[in-house]
C-alpha cells in the first residue's frame, strides 16, 4: 500500500532545499531539547515526537513538513501523525537515516530475517499474524526483563500485554475456521514467537541494541517505535489483502492500536536522561 507520507534521502533532501525559499516548507526536528541544543539542521523547528499529536496545529496543511529526528526511527511515526491530519493539501516527507545520515553516520543495518506472508489460506494468515504478535510480546518481554530498574522501562511492560491483547483478538476470528481448536492460552502458549513485525528475530533486535552509540534508554525506544510501525505497516496491508470483510475492520482497529503505542513509546522517551554536551 502507498503511504501517505514520503521518505526522501539525505542527497535528495539537500536538493530539496536548495531549490525552495525558506518559507515554502517546514522542516521540523522530532528529537529531545538536549539532542536539539547539542546540534540540529539549520532552520529546524523542535517538536520532540511525544508532543507532535498536540501540537499539529502548529504545522500548516499548505505547506510541505519535513521531518528528522536522530536515525529515522522516530521521525517515521511522527511523519504518520503528521500526514494523517484531515485536509494535507501538501507533501509530508521523513528524511531517511536522521541526522546521523546527514552528518555522514550511518547506524550499523537492523537485519532483516523474514518478510511476512500475506499469501495462503486465511487461516494460515490469521495463525502467522499471532506468532508475530507472540514474537514482540517476548522482544518487549526481554527488553522489560533487562531495564526493569528504570522508569522508562514501564512502558515496555504495557507495550507487551498489548501484543497479547492483540493475538487473542485474532485468535476469535481464527477460531471460527477451526474444528475443535485449542484455547487461546494453550495455542499462545505454543507459538514460537521468533519474528517480530517487519522480519526481525528477537535476538537480532537486542543484539543490534549493543551496536547502538547513545545510551540505551532512547536506543530502545527507537527500536520499539519501528517496532510498532512495522506492526502498524503490516496490519494496514493485510486489512488491504482483506478488504470487505470483518477481518478488514479487524486489522484496521489494530493499527488504530498501534498508533497509539508509538505515542507510548515517544512519550516514554521523555524520560531518557539527558545526554552531556
Amino acid at each position: 500500500m502507498q503511504e501517505v507520507y514520503q521518505d526522501i534521502s539525505v542527497g535528495r533532501l539537500r536538493e530539496y532545499m536548495s531549490r525552495r525559499q525558506e518559507n515554502d516548507y517546514v522542516l521540523v526536528d522530532v528529537r529531545q531539547p538536549d539532542e536539539y541544543s547539542q546540534g540540529h539542521i539549520p532552520g529546524a523547528v523542535l517538536i520532540p515526537l511525544a508532543e507532535i499529536p498536540h501540537r499539529l496545529s502548529e504545522l500548516p496543511v499548505d505547506k510541505d513538513v519535513v521531518v528528522y529526528c536522530r536515525s529515522g526511527h522516530r521521525s517515521k511515526a511522527a511523519a504518520l501523525f503528521i500526514s494523517s491530519r484531515p485536509y494535507v493539501a501538501a507533501t509530508v516527507f521523513n528524511m531517511e537515516g536522521g541526522i546521523l545520515a546527514w552528518n555522514g553516520h550511518l547506524l550499523p543495518a537492523i537485519p532483516n530475517l523474514k518478510v511476512y506472508d500475506l499469501e495462503g489460506t486465511e487461516q494460515e494468515i490469521l495463525y502467522r499474524a499471532m506468532d508475530l504478535e507472540k514474537g514482540a510480546d517476548r522482544f518487549y518481554t526481554a527488553l522489560r526483563k533487562r531495564y526493569e530498574a528504570v522508569d522508562w522501562a514501564e512502558s515496555l511492560t504495557a507495550l507487551a500485554g498489548a501484543e497479547e491483547a492483540h493475538a487473542h483478538l485474532i485468535y476469535q476470528q481464527w477460531v471460527k475456521g477451526e474444528i475443535d481448536p485449542p484455547g487461546f492460552e494453550t495455542l499462545y502458549e505454543s507459538l514460537a514467537g521468533d519474528i517480530v513485525e517487519g522480519g526481525y528475530t528477537c535476538a537480532a533486535l537486542l543484539e543490534s541494541l549493543e551496536e547502538q552509540p547513545l545510551e540505551p534508554c532512547r536506543s530502545t525506544l527507537e527500536m520499539a517505535l519501528t517496532v510498532e510501525y512495522s506492526a502498524y505497516d503490516l496490519s494496514r496491508n493485510i486489512a488491504h489483502r482483506f478488504q470487505g470483510s470483518a477481518l478488514e475492520e479487524m486489522f484496521n482497529a489494530i493499527a488504530d492500536a498501534e498508533k497509539e503505542h508509538m505515542r507510548l513509546a515517544a512519550e516514554a522517551l521523555m524520560l531518557c536522561p539527558s545526554q552531556p554536551d
